[in-house]
């Protein structure tokens, strides 16, 4: 009987010889080709990369547009703005390789929240239709502070056909380089802890500010107040009659209600020129310490430096209450009094038969934008209250005059 064979040992002996003789082919082969190459026989020619100066000009012009973007209203930013809009202007119509599509702007709007920027959302769309090819911003900070935005926009642009590339110009950074990917997700990082520090630091400032009593709170939607010339918290005669009437009517036993549509009926319109009142409208002047000289800070806080969203501030920051801040309206006493009103809900409805509103002249001070510090007046009035009005702004002047001789001697 004949016997076996170790055909596994065989068999792998026969395949190392195989390709133990393909590596020597293969290496006398690329020896016999470079020797090939190398003999009198063979010439190279390199043919070196064409310049980007030196190719031939596109036949069709680019759709080239800019964004812009400032954070604040305030002066400075305000020529930071103006200055973004003509530099990138005068870059894209100098260029004639380049058509000016637009300038996209968001002046005054926080980059942590692409939702509320117009301008940008409008040129996202415009890039989708095909109007754009190219588009130039400052710098990643300028195109946002929301590290998610930023890199979502920008997949967005990239996955278009053709892609839409940005140039982020004081960044030298240009996203049709694809080797810049890490370093736009790095200072897009960079940019929103920016936004978050920043944000930080003004919220110390004012609480700051509020621990020292010297922080402006706004006044411009709080009825019977004014700031003068000096920044002052001053009493708006007229509005303060409104007030003095809410207070009294419903510590006689007037529910909010009630008093809401006597005003409502009256003619009179709400702190924000509004022609109906509402019930919490009158619960919250009822509520205002301000209107008993006092300020309470910090009622409400922001609880996210992206979302800017507030909420009312139940214990969790610190609160700051001034007393005697500015000239009260109501008596402390008699506005201690509505609180406790308001606290045990003993504002009867129906038990108390509503006075209507002094019949006078009623008209508002502008408190804020351009035509601050100017008078509404109801073009309806007659000879007799046009009259009554023109006396007491020339009594208004004439305090107003007396006032500040009087601070000028101090």
């Amino acid at each position: 009987m004949a016997r076996k064979l170790d055909a596994e040992r065989i068999e792998k002996s026969r395949t190392r010889r195989a390709e133990d003789e393909q590596q020597g082919s293969n290496r006398q082969q690329l020896q016999q080709d470079l020797e090939l190459h190398r003999s009198e026989n063979s010439r190279l020619t390199v043919i070196e990369p064409t310049p980007p100066s030196e190719r031939a000009a596109p036949a069709k012009k680019l759709k080239v547009c800019a964004y812009v973007r400032v954070s604040t209203q305030e002066e400075a930013q305000q020529g930071s703005f103006q200055m973004q809009i003509t530099h990138f202007t005068d870059l894209i119509t100098s260029n004639p390789q380049y058509e000016l599509v637009k300038i996209y702007e968001d002046e005054g709007i926080s980059g942590t929240q692409v939702a509320k920027r117009k301008g940008f959302l409008e040129m996202l769309e415009d890039a989708k239709a095909g109007k754009i090819d190219l588009i130039y911003t400052k710098s990643i900070t300028r195109f946002g502070r929301n590290a998610a935005d930023i890199l979502n926009s920008l997949q967005i642009l990239d996955s278009l056909s053709p892609p839409v590339p940005v140039i982020f110009e004081t960044d030298h950074i240009d996203t049709a380089d694809g080797k810049n990917k890490i370093l736009i997700s790095i200072m897009s990082a960079l940019s929103e802890l920016e936004s978050q520090l920043k944000s930080e630091a003004i919220k110390a400032g004012i609480a700051w500010r509020m621990a020292n009593g010297v922080y402006k709170y706004a006044v411009r939607n709080t009825l019977g107040y004014y700031r003068d010339y000096a920044g002052r918290v001053q009493i708006e005669e007229n509005e303060a009659e409104i007030v003095k009437y809410i207070y009294n009517e419903f510590l006689d036993g007037a529910s909010p209600r009630e008093i809401a549509d006597a005003l409502t009926k009256s003619g009179i319109t709400s702190p924000k020129r509004l022609s109906s009142w509402r019930e919490s409208t009158i619960r919250s002047i009822l509520s205002n310490e301000k209107y008993c000289g006092d300020v309470l800070y910090q009622k409400t806080y922001t609880t996210s430096y992206i979302t800017h969203k507030s909420a009312k501030n139940n214990g969790v920051l610190r609160q700051y209450r001034w007393e005697n801040d500015h000239p009260a309206i109501i008596e402390k006493s008699r506005w201690l009094e509505a609180q406790e009103l308001l606290r045990t809900r003993k504002g009867r409805s129906g038990a108390h038969t509503i006075k209507s509103i002094a019949q006078r002249i009623i008209f508002s001070r502008i408190k804020s934008g351009r035509l601050a510090g100017y008078y509404l007046i109801d073009p309806e009035w007659d000879k007799e209250a046009r009259e009554k009005f023109l006396a007491l702004m020339d009594e208004i002047q004439e305090n107003s005059l007396i006032e500040g001789q009087y601070h000028e001697k101090e």
